[in-house]
Formats: structure tokens, C-alpha cells, sequence
């Protein structure tokens, strides 16, 4: 029996070999490529970092021009405000010299019935139109 356990003994030795042999290879390679992604990982990082710090450098400057453009207008207004009263001085909120847009200057009435008429006017805009003839009735 012993004879015949030491081939056997041999065949499985040299298959628990190669089998170990195949799972350290897998085992290599699948280091490798963990590697390789870590190295890509970090290269793609890197330009993430890049373009994050080029879109905040560009948001900066364009923040930064808008804010310029925005001291320039302020600056004109302030001016414009500044000049606006010592060059028309009757004009402002409180002038008396300012017409309201509903208040109509009153034409002197030549006679009783235009005076009727604007009174009538004053309190109904809209007054209601006479009937007129239709088309047919004036033919007939």
C-alpha cells in the first residue's frame, strides 16, 4: 500500500503546486491592475484639482470684473443724483410746480351745457352710447 500511496502522494503534491502557483499569478495580477487604477485615480484627481483650481481662479476674475462694472455704475448714479438737484432745482418729490396726471387743467366754458358736459364727464368716463339704426332700417 505504501507503494502505491507515493505516486499518488506525488501527483497531488505537484497539483497543489501548479494550483498555487495559478493563484499567486492571480494574485500578481490583480495587484498590478490595483496599482494601475490607483495611479490612474491619482492622475485623474490631479486634473480635477486643476480644473477646479482654473474655474475658481476664472469665477474669480469674473467676479471680480463684475464687481468693477458695478462700482463704475454705482459711481455714475451717484454722480448723476448729485447733479440732478443743484441743476434742476424747481423739479423734485416735494415741487409744487409737478402736475398730477389726473388732474386736468379746467377750460374756461362758454356756455351752461359745456359746463354740464364736463361735470357729466367728470363722473362717468364711459357714458353709455345713444341706440343707433341698423343698416336695414335705414334703407326702409
Amino acid at each position: 500500500m505504501s507503494a502505491s500511496a507515493s505516486p499518488a502522494n506525488g501527483s497531488l503534491q505537484l497539483r497543489l503546486s501548479e494550483q498555487l502557483q495559478a493563484l499567486s499569478l492571480v494574485g500578481e495580477t490583480l495587484t498590478l491592475r490595483l496599482l494601475e487604477l490607483e495611479e490612474r485615480l491619482a492622475g485623474l484627481e490631479s486634473q480635477v484639482q486643476g480644473l477646479h483650481q482654473q474655474q475658481s481662479s476664472t469665477a474669480s476674475s469674473e467676479s471680480t470684473e463684475v464687481l468693477a462694472a458695478t462700482e463704475e455704475r454705482i459711481s455714475r448714479l451717484e454722480e448723476l443724483l448729485n447733479e440732478q438737484p443743484s441743476a434742476h432745482p424747481a423739479q423734485g418729490f416735494g415741487s409744487t410746480a409737478t402736475v398730477h396726471a389726473l388732474h386736468r387743467p379746467k377750460v374756461e366754458a362758454a356756455t351752461d351745457a359745456d359746463d354740464f358736459s364736463e361735470q357729466e364727464l367728470e363722473l362717468n368716463p364711459f357714458p353709455e352710447e345713444e341706440e343707433q339704426p341698423f343698416m336695414d332700417e335705414l334703407t326702409a
